[in-house]
This record gives structure tokens, sequence and C-alpha cells, in this order.
């Protein structure tokens, strides 16, 4: 059986057609994005707090370009496809509806993406709190934003959930963070010595922040088995602020050891009544009774038994 090749021609044109025209699409998507790349790290290296929002309109600029290109190709291609399409929707009017309210959490996602780009209530690299989790923001997609925490693992957290949750931004601002150490010592111990040593052991630490009068030590409570005392000073961010309050723990008790400071413990003190404690005392002071002991002719090893007796005889 013989085929004419204008035949195949024509059967493959529009498939060759659409396959150009996505190709070209690509192609132009990836100059776009090399180009704006390169505009915006100049930018940024100006200005950094535009980064998020740089970062967020170059991915929707490719998208837009995606979309619309691969919609071109694809009518320019198969030209009837768009009657077919048109008619199946007036046909089925209530699919728009449907269609609607299937992409509603994308389009919220995405819509979500576009507000904390622009309003920024968080930023690429800022250090934050979010349910819970302390995180560094990594980067803010178009559906979603990838949150690392301090242990290194990820959260993808959708836009819109972001945005309508409370998050506490530990960079905004002011990035420097009041660290408070508790620490308890003994009735017995020098309280002003403790105090001062807590001070110069603060301020010997390279993450600590001299400003104001801080660091400082405050009286807190008096305790059932000690004085609290609170260490007071600043760090210039929320990670040092951690590495910081574990170094002067550690370094407040190898000076309290070194200068006699006790740090308590609990202690329970038992009262006794004077009555049991007089019943006591008697029955120490009382004199044990001797035992009776026997003399060594009538101890059992120098008597005989009856049975010997009679086997001697």
């Amino acid at each position: 059986m013989a085929f004419d090749l204008f035949d195949l021609n024509g059967i493959w044109a529009p498939f060759l057609n659409f396959a150009i025209g996505l190709s070209a699409t690509l192609i132009i998507a990836y100059i776009i994005n090399h180009t704006l790349s390169i505009r915006i790290s100049k930018i940024v290296e100006r200005n950094p707090s535009l980064a998020t929002s740089y970062r967020f309109i170059r991915r929707l600029v490719l998208a837009l370009i995606i979309i619309i290109g691969v919609a071109s190709a694809t009518f320019a291609a198969f030209p009837d496809l768009g009657a077919s399409i048109a008619s199946i929707f007036v046909a089925a009017g209530f699919a728009s509806i449907v269609v609607g309210l299937a992409a509603q959490s994308t389009l919220s996602n995405i819509f979500a993406g576009m507000t904390i780009s622009i309003f920024q209530p968080i930023r690429v690299d800022e250090a934050v709190v979010f349910n819970n989790e302390f995180c560094f923001v990594e980067d803010i997609k178009l559906m979603h934003t990838v949150l690392r925490t301090w242990d290194n693992r990820r959260l993808m957290v959708p836009n819109a959930m972001l945005q309508n949750e409370v998050i506490v931004n530990y960079t905004r601002n002011d990035p420097t963070k009041l660290t408070p150490i508790l620490v308890s010592i003994s009735y017995e111990s020098d309280l002003n010595k403790a105090m001062q040593i807590m001070v110069d052991v603060a301020k010997r630490h390279p993450n600590c922040l001299p400003i104001g009068d801080l660091p400082k030590v405050q009286v807190m409570e008096f305790g059932d088995s000690g004085i609290t005392l609170r260490l007071l000073s600043r760090a210039k961010d929320q990670p040092s602020s951690f590495e910081m309050a574990r170094d002067l723990l550690r370094e407040i008790k190898k000076e309290f050891d070194a200068n006699g400071i006790e740090i308590p413990y609990p202690r329970r003190y038992l009262v006794i009544d004077p009555n049991l404690r007089k019943l006591l005392e008697e029955s120490i002071q009382k004199p044990k009774p001797k035992r009776a002991t026997r003399k060594k002719s009538e101890s059992p090893s120098s008597e005989s038994e009856p049975g010997e007796q009679n086997k001697q005889e």
C-alpha cells in the first residue's frame, strides 16, 4: 500500500508546528530568565531588601511567558481545538465554575505569594518563628515558602497559610536579642560577689553586646533552696543568643566553683516533736542487758552424751 508523502506531511504538520512553538517558548523563557537574573543580582547588591520581591517577580514573569507560549503554540498548531473548547464551555456553562472552585487553592496561594513579596512581612534569609519552630526563610516561591529549621529540616508552607499565621521575625529592624539567664545561689553564698562574677563572665564573651547598662544581674526571687539571679545581656542575633547562653552557663559554673559560690539543691529539714525526741534519747542512753554466760565446766563441749558414756562402758 503506497502512502502519499504530502498527506503524511499534512498529518504531522500540526504536531511539528506545536513542537516548534514549544521549543521557541522555552528558548525565550531561558533567555529572559538569564537576563533578569543578571540584572536583578546587580540591583540586589545595591539594595538587598529587594531580593525577595525581585525573585518572586522573575518567577511570575517566567510562568506567564510559558503559559502564553504553550497556549499560543497549541491554538496555532490545532486551530480547530479552540472552537471545540469554546463550544464545550458554551454547552456546559457551569464548567467555568467547577474549574474556578478547583483552582481556588492554587490561586489563593499565588496571590498570597504576591502579597508576601510586595509587602514583605518576611524576607529571604531572615530568622523567624513559625508554629513554634525557629526557622530561616530560604525561598519564597509561587505556591509555597521554604523555611529551614534550626536542625536543617525544610518546611514547605503554602503561601496562603503563611499569610494567615502570626510570625515572629527576629531580623526585621533590629536583629539583636536580649538573652536572659537564670541562676540560683545558696543563702550562705556571697550575693554581691556572685552578681559581679556573672557580669564579668558576660562581658568577656565575644557575642555579648555591651549596650546601655547591659549586661546586668538582678535578684529575681527568694526560693525554697536559694536566691534566683537573672543575668540579662544582649547578643547580635538569635542564633548567637542561643550559643552565648550555653557558653555563659558553663563559664558561670566554673567561676562559682573557683570562688566558693554554691549552686543550691533542694533540702529538707525535719522537726521532731519534743516528746518523741525525749523517747529517742532515753532509748539511746538506756544500758543494754548483759547476756548470761556459762561456766566452762558446764559447757556442752565438756559434757559427754549419755549414748557415748554407754558406748565407753
